[in-house]
Formats: structure tokens, sequence, C-alpha cells
């Protein structure tokens, strides 16, 4: 036998740590995805050389079938774990259309450890053709021993190829649909799937995620494996049961599901028509869920029986991005902890809501100017206080706890960025979250004194999530956010007709939206997170030659406006403070500010002569439309009635606009006048999916049957008619819809996501 030596590779001031599967960065573990991991093992291993893509998708991902935007999003989620700066690179440079070379020296020493065994070499014909040698465990070794496969991802695999169909493998960068997605999922987590958890000993032991130090006496499992997303997982009193949302049934809107842990069969509890659910919570006798419930026409707190049967409305809420209530039992179950408005039009608090007599006592009065205000609330083990995110823009927030017979506000952190995913540790003297921030570990699990006190990294939870009553067990997402977002264009045999062609542009790891096509139609100006910050990019017409075109060095950028004359495109830029306006040239220059202040400038449009920019702010107290004059700086007020992304039409007579909170399209006169609603069918969360053409206004209706559909409005007929169903989910709270000035090609992004629920156990 063959004993495989272990190495740890080093350069600057990070060690790759290849037995113990880490990236520790100045002495501090980073947490890292298995096959991020191995695309920087393969890196390391050849420092300095021009690595193509196809040699770096064979190596990492070998026999699977995958698209390139596994490995960029791979390469996308190093740089920002190493604080690489894709301008000026230190460590990972792209050679655009070609790979990726290490730029670093590396020193590599063997770290003492003799590991898996490899069989002794044979001649091709005595084993599989191609087939790696195997530990003997069965993981499968590479030659050069850059990845590993564990004979436990081999299953999976063998369960996707069926025997009976041995044709020749499909190319590695094709989409992989339906089952087979769920099954290449089961192995990017690196878990071995235990479809009963009753018997998880007899069947053998969960791999451990890489980096946590209290790892080893814990168990982990998937406890869902459905294509499609998941979110919100939560157990009942007598961790038997965990309840979440899933959208694999209700494409974009999703529902609210019961499932025994280690069962396989989902119960459906809800029927969701319109608008977003979220935010399960178990009666403390088990027999009720409350949840929120947000659309068009507001929010809601709702009970369904954890058995199934009808909804029941206890009050309505204030909704923030779709998310209603946040409600949380308390105690007896006599009360409820929820978020709502302690003020009229004020931002949301922590709000104790009696059952009994619909009273609600508010525990926290957000300053008014907070947006959207106080959310996430979560209760300590002993129910004496709630922890909370304080949100004074949508991008800053920090970690708050007060009593919940009132009073004793504390301020746990001041870091001036985003806390989220709050949760108690289990003895109560700790909150746990994530923190969006610039210390080393970005998104990692951290942890402050309830009491107060420095904040420091969390080693025995592997995320934050769900826990049990007892504390034994955390129910978490994994992964999260996995999926892509694409630009599509269509094209029409008129406006508003019949579907010619389908294509996809635009497509990369992460977030791309918002597309703009350029006057001329010869450019499309879009928001990508593909260089990991999100930033305004141009590409040729047919998607090609990208270019990025904002260089800022924080917060995210989007929703580029082409001027009329095409010279240039008008962005808005998010910091943690506000967001606000910017122009820059065509070519990528002269970047400068035309709107800002101490409240949100977001969303710009132009007047058809080029002479003034439209915007978004909440400036008043609630989202309007206003102008500025770009010769005088001058700024005046157009809607008066609420109205958020605006457009001029190309006779330069009415404004076109909708809404933040939803409730359709509507038109005003440029120079002031009646507001008027056109249609009520561009819903809660769509805001940015509508376009001006001469003929008419193409818009999204997210709540159409069987899926979303693309319709047309047209101007001469004023009548709504379909034109073509999304293939994919639309992605909401952005814009993500464009059409061309004669209204024959539209553009639309759309994408899927996918999520499981996973389970760790033993944490004492």
């Amino acid at each position: 036998m063959i004993a495989h030596k272990s190495f740890v590779f080093t350069f600057a001031d990070v060690e790759v740590r290849e037995r113990e599967f880490r990236i520790v960065k100045s002495g501090e573990v980073l947490p890292v995805e298995p096959k991020a991991f191995r695309v920087l093992l393969f890196l390391v291993r050849n420092p300095h050389r021009l690595i193509g893509k196809d040699e770096l998708l064979d190596a990492v991902w070998n026999d699977s079938a995958v698209t390139e935007n596994s490995l960029t999003r791979s390469i996308a989620l190093l740089r920002r774990l190493l604080g690489d700066d894709t301008r000026e690179p230190r460590y990972i440079a792209t050679v655009p259309t070609v790979g990726y070379r290490f730029l670093c020296d590396v020193k590599v020493a063997e770290d003492g450890f003799e590991g898996l065994e490899t069989a002794e070499p044979q001649p091709a014909n005595s084993r599989k053709e191609s087939e790696p040698p195997r530990g003997t465990n069965g993981d499968r070794i590479s030659p050069d021993h850059s990845q590993i496969q564990t004979a436990a991802e081999d299953r999976v695999e063998e369960k996707v190829e069926q025997p009976s169909d041995r044709r020749e493998r499909l190319p590695k960068r094709l989409l992989v649909p339906g089952s087979i997605a769920a099954a290449l999922l089961i192995l990017v987590t690196g878990f071995f799937v235990y479809r009963a958890i009753r018997d998880r000993e007899a069947r053998g032991n969960a791999i451990r995620p890489a980096g946590n130090t209290t790892a080893s006496r814990m168990h982990f499992v998937l406890l869902t494996t459905f294509p499609g997303e998941v979110r919100w997982p939560a157990f009942s009193p007598d961790g038997e049961k965990i309840a979440f949302m899933w959208d694999g049934e209700n494409p974009v809107k999703g529902d609210l599901y019961v499932q025994l842990v280690g069962g396989e069969s989902p119960l459906r509890l809800t029927h969701t028509s319109s608008g977003y659910i979220c935010c399960a919570d178990w009666s403390p006798d088990g027999r009720e869920i409350a949840f929120g419930r947000c659309d068009d026409r507001g929010g809601g707190v709702f009970t369904v029986p954890a058995l199934g049967g009808p909804e029941r409305k206890l009050t309505d809420v204030v909704c923030h991005f779709g998310r209603a209530g946040y409600p949380k039992w308390i105690g007896n179950g006599r009360s409820l902890l929820i978020v709502d408005r302690c003020v009229p039009d004020g931002p949301g608090g922590i709000v104790v809501f009696s059952l009994e007599t619909g009273e609600k006592r508010c525990l926290t009065a957000p300053p008014l100017y907070s947006e959207p205000g106080d959310m996430l609330p979560a209760i300590s083990p002993d129910g004496k206080t709630v922890a909370f995110s304080r949100m004074s823009t949508p991008n800053r927030s920090e970690l708050y706890t007060v009593e919940l017979s009132g009073g004793n506000l504390r301020q746990l952190t001041h870091e001036g960025n985003r806390v989220g995913n709050l949760m108690w540790s289990s003895d109560g003297q700790h909150i746990i979250f994530i923190f969006n921030s610039s210390r080393v570990g970005l998104g990692r699990v951290w942890r402050v004194p309830a009491a107060g006190g420095a904040i420091e990294p969390a080693t025995i939870y592997p995320a934050t999530g769900a826990l049990s009553r007892d504390g034994r067990r955390l129910a978490y997402l994994y992964p999260t956010g996995e999926g892509s977002w694409e630009i599509w264009r269509t094209a029409l045999s008129s406006p508003g007709g019949q579907v010619v062609s389908r294509n996809r542009i635009i497509e990369s790891a992460g977030w791309n939206s918002a597309p703009q096509p350029s006057p001329d139609g010869q450019q499309i100006a879009f928001e990508s997170c593909r260089s990991g910050q999100c930033e305004v990019w141009r590409t040729a017409a047919d998607g090609s030659k990208p270019l990025q075109m904002t260089f800022f060095d924080n917060g995210f950028s989007g929703t580029p406006r082409w001027s009329p004359d095409g010279k240039w495109i008008a962005v808005d830029h998010h910091t943690a403070t506000h967001g606000q306006i910017y122009l820059i040239d065509s070519e990528g220059r002269n970047l400068h500010l035309i709107a800002s202040g101490n409240y949100e400038n977001v969303v710009p449009g132009w007047s058809r002569d080029g002479t003034a920019v439209y915007f978004a702010s909440n400036r008043t107290g609630s989202w309007q439309v206003w102008g500025q004059n770009l010769a005088t700086g001058r700024e005046t007020q157009v809607t008066h009635h609420g109205g958020f992304a605006a457009f001029e039409a190309y006779d330069a007579k009415t404004i076109y606009y909708s809404k933040f909170e939803g409730g359709g399209i509507w038109s005003t006169p440029v120079g002031g006048g009646e507001e008027k609603q056109i249609t009520d069918a561009l819903h809660l969360g769509y805001w940015g999916h509508f376009a001006v053409t001469e003929a008419g206004l193409y818009l999204l209706d997210a709540d159409a049957f069987p899926r979303p559909t693309v319709m047309f409005y047209s101007f001469q007929t004023r009548l709504l008619t379909p034109v073509m169903q999304l293939e994919k989910n639309p992605i909401p709270w952005t814009a993500n819809l464009a059409a061309s000035r004669d209204g024959r090609t539209v553009f639309i992004a759309q994408g899927t996501f996918h999520s499981s629920i996973a389970m760790a156990e033993n944490f004492q």
C-alpha cells in the first residue's frame, strides 16, 4: 500500500491545510465550501501557471455535469475569503475567456500525517477505464492528490447515472435539471445523506464542516433534498418535526410545510396565491404554527393547524420586503411577539400581541428616520429577553436586546454594517449571528454576550438557524443562495406579438439583473456580482465583451439607465448609509454624484430630452418620485400618493411609475396633474418589472397561473394581453425587465435557487 502524504501550502499570511480541509488566514480559520477549497488547492499546486477553465473543471468537478458558473462562483468565493481585488489582484488573476493564474509564491511542507491509503498501481485493464485509485474507505484520489471524492459522493452519482443507460456522459457545462441537480446539490454540501435519523449510527459517520473546533462530537445530516429553495426552518416543541417554507410545488411564492425529522414526505399546510409567506414558529403545545403573509393589500400574521386545516388571521402588520410580522410564541401561548408599527407611518417595532384581547404593547420605538426599523426578534431560552436587529437603512443594522417586560434597551454591536440570522445560544449567555462586515471571516458565525461585551467567533455552532427546545439540535439552511440569475432576450413579431426567439445572453455566477438596452440597441447595461462585488457592467447586444463600468470601494451598485443620446448611464449606489444617484459616461469614466442627502435616492430614469433625471426618494417619509434638472440641480417632487421606478413616455407627455408597496402601474402628466392607475397587475416586490415602449407597456404579472407571465398593455386598445410565460423564476425587489423602443425585443432576468435544511446534533 502507498500512503498519501498530506501537505500544507503557505502564501502571504494564508495556510491551505490539505488534510484538515481548512484555509487559515492570519491565524483565523475561514469557512469554505468543499468545491471552492479544491479549486484553491489546485491553484496553489500550480502557482504562476495559466490554468484553463476546462482544466480546472476537469480537476475539481471531474465527471460531474456542471456549468462554468460553478467555477466562476468558486473563484468569487475565494476572492471574498482572501480579501482579493479583481482590479488589482494579489492572489488570483483572471485571464478573460481563458482561465486563471495564481500569482503568489507558494511554500509546500508535509504536515507529518499519513492519510488515505491508495492501492498499488495496477495495469489500466485491471480496473475501470480512467478510474482513479481508491483509499481504504472507498474514497477516490486523483493522481496528483489535488482532489478527493468520497465514496458517499460516488454512491450519490451512481443513483444519478442509470445502469440501464450507459450513453456517453453529458458535457460538463450543460445545465443539470431535476433530480440530477438535487443529487449534485448533495455532493456540494459534503454531507452523507441519511433518510432516517433514528438509525443514522448504523449507516456511518457524517462529514463534519471544516474549521469548527468543536465539531468532533457532532452529527450532520440533510433533512430535505427537494428541488427548489427552502427557508425558515423551525423545530416543533418535541423536536421531532420541522416546519419550513418551500417553493417546489408553488414556484415564486412558496408555502408552509411540516415534515417528521427523518421523514421524506412533507405535509403542505398553505396554498399561497399572491405575495409572500415567511417566518414559521410553533405554538408551545405544538398544535398550531404562526406565520406571516404579505401581498399588495398589506401584511398579516396567521396561524394554521400543524396537522392541516384552515388558516386564521390574527392581526394586520407592516410588511418589509415581503416579510410580515416575524411571529414568535411567548410563554404559555396566549401572546405572540411580532413586528409592527408603533406609530402611524413609522418604522417597525417589537410588539407583544395578546391573542385574547388583540392588544398590542410596544417594546421598542425605533427612531422615525430608521427604515425599515426593528426586525428578526428572537426570545431568550428563559423567555425574559428579546434580541433583535435594528435597521437604520436597508443596508445597515445593529444588534439590540430588550426585556420582554419592557425597558432596559441595550445595543450590543456598533459595527455600522449589517447583522442578521439571530439565534440565542442554548444556555442563553450569548446571541449568535451572521455579521456582514469587513471583518476577517466575512459571513461566518459570530457571537456576543447577551450582557454586552466583545464580539468573537462562535465555535460551537456551524451556522445560525433554529435550535430545538433542548438545545441539542440545530436546523439551518445549506447551502444558502445557491443558484444563478441569468438575463434572457426575447424577439417578438410585433409589439406584444408572437415570440420569434428566446436566448440566454448573459450568465455567470451570482447576480445578473437589471438589464437595459442602449438607445441604439447595440449594448446592454446591467448589474452583476460576478467579480465578488455588485457593480454595473456593459456588454454587446449578444452578451459578449463584458466590461465592468463602476468600481466603488464598498456597497453595491445597480439599476443602470441610459441617457436618450446613449452617452451617459445613470446608476444608484448603495452604501451602509444611504443609496444615491450617480452619472457615468458610456465608456466607464467621469463618475459624478448628482443626488444625495441623509435619505434614500434610488432607481434613476431619464426625461426624453436628457435634461433631467427622475429617481425615487423617501425624504418625505414615504417613497415618492422626484426629478432633478441637471443644469440647475433643482429637485421637484413628481408624485404625491406614492411612487417608485419612473419612466417618461417617448412622446414626453406622460410619466409611468410603479409603487414600492405594489398595486400596479400608474401615470401622471409630465407637467403635473392627476395620478391614474393603468393596471393592478404589477404586484408587490416587482416594482422594477415593467418597461415603456412607443406602442405600450410590458410588465410582469407574477401571480399569473400557472407561471409568472410577461404581459403587454397597448396604449391604443388599453387592453392587457399575455406575451410569454417565464421558464424560470423572476427575481423580485430589483429592476429586471426592459424593452427596446419599438417593442419588438424584451429583456428579463430570471433564475433558480437551491437550498436544503441541514441538521447538526450534540453540541454539549
